[in-house]
């Protein structure tokens, strides 16, 4: 009985003196410029996305003439005005940027007219032109034509960073 007290005494006595270490290695994480430097490519990837389906259509629009808005800049607007859930003006706008996009659609929206631009996955530009009728945005034409393939550049530090996580994730 006095030789178990001893024993476990002793085993507490040297856990709880030697400290536990827990060597876990952190998940990777991109770096702050690799997330600028990607930032800068989508930024660039859309651009010639737009720059691409307007000429296609032949588009008169300008940054004098339209307003151009991100879906993410959309929403925004919608929960500066109040943000409700059953908001005309804004739902039928919105239901134009569900779906599946190379790049990120566009809205191009001066008074009492708007178009919606993307380019879908099979590289075909769409255009949705919209005209204001009463307190919702009606499909006055939508087309579709074939579009060319825009490259979409990886960046080393990206690849880096999927490398390293598949790594972490596998072990």
């Amino acid at each position: 009985m006095k030789k178990s007290f001893v024993v476990i005494s002793c085993l507490l006595i040297f856990i709880v003196l030697n400290p536990v270490y827990i060597f876990a290695k952190a998940p990777p994480k991109l770096s702050p410029e690799c997330l600028r430097k990607m930032e800068e490519r989508d930024k660039h990837f859309n651009k010639l996305i737009m720059q691409e389906i307007i000429a296609n259509f032949k588009l008169d629009i300008n940054e004098r003439s339209y307003l151009e808005m991100s879906p993410r800049e959309l929403l925004a607007a919608n929960m500066v005005y109040g943000g409700w859930e059953n908001d005309s003006y804004f739902n039928s706008i919105n239901k134009h940027f569900i779906g599946e996009f190379r790049g990120e659609p566009r809205l191009f929206i001066k008074p009492q007219e708007a178009f919606v631009l993307y380019k879908d996955p099979d590289n075909n530009d769409v255009m949705i032109h919209l005209k204001l009728i009463g307190t919702i945005w009606g499909v006055i034409d939508q087309k579709k034509k074939k579009g060319n393939e825009i490259e979409y550049k990886e960046m080393k530090c990206e690849k880096k960073y999927f490398k390293k996580k598949k790594e972490y994730y596998s072990n």
